[in-house]
């Protein structure tokens, strides 16, 4: 039960407090997260609240960084020093994205058309990271077309991070939100832990010892740096790092009392960020990527190439690309489905530089619409000899072959 002492009124650049009541100012600016943990400490510690009011009034946009960070820590908040909290004029997509209450990849089953981007998700170990990291890639791939090398960084981004959080964080869990802007065409991605945060991983190193936090985060975007070699070979942040770079992107790290930004290319550090404990310093990861900006993962990574199992499945003995539309879990009935498998096969294509067979057996009837999004949009987009170039459509009926044949005409004749 709260006593009765008042916190009065007190103002942040991004947030406001009075009462028992924090009030965002926004969930774009990720100075609303050292304010949002400062306050929560100060009204539970030194005025005595148990129960805090989160007042979402002011909030029109909300991007994955700051807004993961803020639900990994009201989890600890929760869990740890069990402070009750009371949500007030939420908008409806954070209510949608969990924030309250992430995502448990353990009580979830995900599939391929399951939408995984745009939530909150809490993952514990390697088998949750494993099939988390599955399905937010498959949504990617039908979401929007991505340059040739995109989609392999976010498979390192997100592996190698949330890898990071299960052997080095000594976390009971890590968070994790990814979002696809398709007018900007970038991604955002966060991953955040409460753990002992990055500065104190490395102390604990045979091979490293960092002055204080922003040291410890500058030697962690460095090849080779981690906290046990036998444990891991310190190459994940590295990577990202370069990946970011190659690809223009942001990058930050906040852990502990420092912080590094990358922004298209330069570096800056900066330190006496108020941090949730000297115990739990806590670490953000948060990076965006151009979608239509292509990376050479290989450059990246001085040689080193990632093997796509998801390719590698669709392959035939003769190297040939088969995407069979029987497996798309989205069905052929609707425009969204074929947008979606539009996305994927153009994904496929830039990825391989292969030809892609497209291959309708097993499939009896597909709608007008979905032959429009899917084959009519991507002949008029790319070209129809383009087409031709990369796309063969095999094993249609003849139910399917009229309906694709009308649809593509009525394309054809509406873009002349």
């Amino acid at each position: 039960m709260d006593n009765k002492i008042d916190s009065k009124f007190f103002k942040n650049y991004n947030s406001w407090v009075f009462g028992n009541t924090f009030k965002f100012g926004n969930l774009t600016n990720q100075r609303v997260v050292p304010e949002f943990v400062n306050s929560i400490k100060r009204l539970h510690f030194k005025f005595g609240h148990n129960k805090i009011i989160l007042d979402f009034s002011e909030v029109e946009k909300i991007y994955p960084y700051p807004t993961a960070a803020i639900a990994g820590y009201i989890h600890y908040f929760k869990t740890i020093l069990h402070i009750e909290f009371e949500f007030i004029n939420p908008p409806k997509y954070l209510d949608a994205i969990h924030f309250g209450e992430p995502y448990k990849v353990s009580e979830t089953t995900i599939n391929k058309n399951d939408n995984c981007l745009d939530k909150i998700w809490l993952f514990q170990n390697s088998d949750e990271v494993h099939t988390l990291v599955n399905g937010l890639l498959a949504n990617i791939r039908t979401a929007i077309e991505c340059e040739a090398g995109v989609i392999d960084a976010c498979t390192w981004g997100l592996n190698e991070i949330m890898d990071n959080v299960i052997q080095h964080s000594e976390a009971e869990c890590g968070f994790v939100m990814a979002a696809v802007h398709k007018a900007s065409k970038n991604i955002n991605v966060c991953i955040f832990d409460y753990g002992i945060g990055i500065f104190r991983s490395l102390k604990k190193s045979k091979y490293h010892n960092p002055k204080n936090a922003p040291d410890a985060i500058s030697l962690a975007v460095q090849e080779g740096v981690t906290r046990d070699k036998k444990i891991g070979q310190g190459n994940g942040m590295w990577g990202l790092y370069n990946i970011v770079t190659l690809n223009a992107g942001v990058m930050s790290i906040i852990s502990g009392k420092g912080g590094l930004s990358l922004i298209k290319g330069n570096m800056k550090t900066f330190t006496e960020i108020q941090m949730l404990s000297p115990k739990q310093q806590a670490t953000t990861v948060n990076f965006n990527l151009n979608l239509n900006k292509e990376i050479s993962i290989k450059e990246a990574l001085k040689g080193h190439e990632l093997t796509d199992m998801y390719i590698e499945n669709m392959e035939d003995e003769y190297d040939r690309i088969i995407f069979k539309v029987a497996d798309a879990t989205s069905g052929t009935g609707t425009r969204q489905s074929g947008l979606k498998l539009k996305n994927e096969v153009i994904n496929l294509f830039k990825k391989t530089k292969k030809p892609v067979i497209i291959d309708f057996s097993e499939i009896g009837i597909i709608s007008s619409s979905f032959a429009d999004e899917f084959i009519g949009k991507m002949v008029v987009e790319l070209g129809f000899f383009q087409f031709q170039k990369i796309f063969t459509l095999t094993n249609m009926n003849e139910t399917i072959q009229t309906i694709v044949q009308r649809s593509l005409s009525q394309r054809l004749a509406q873009s002349l």
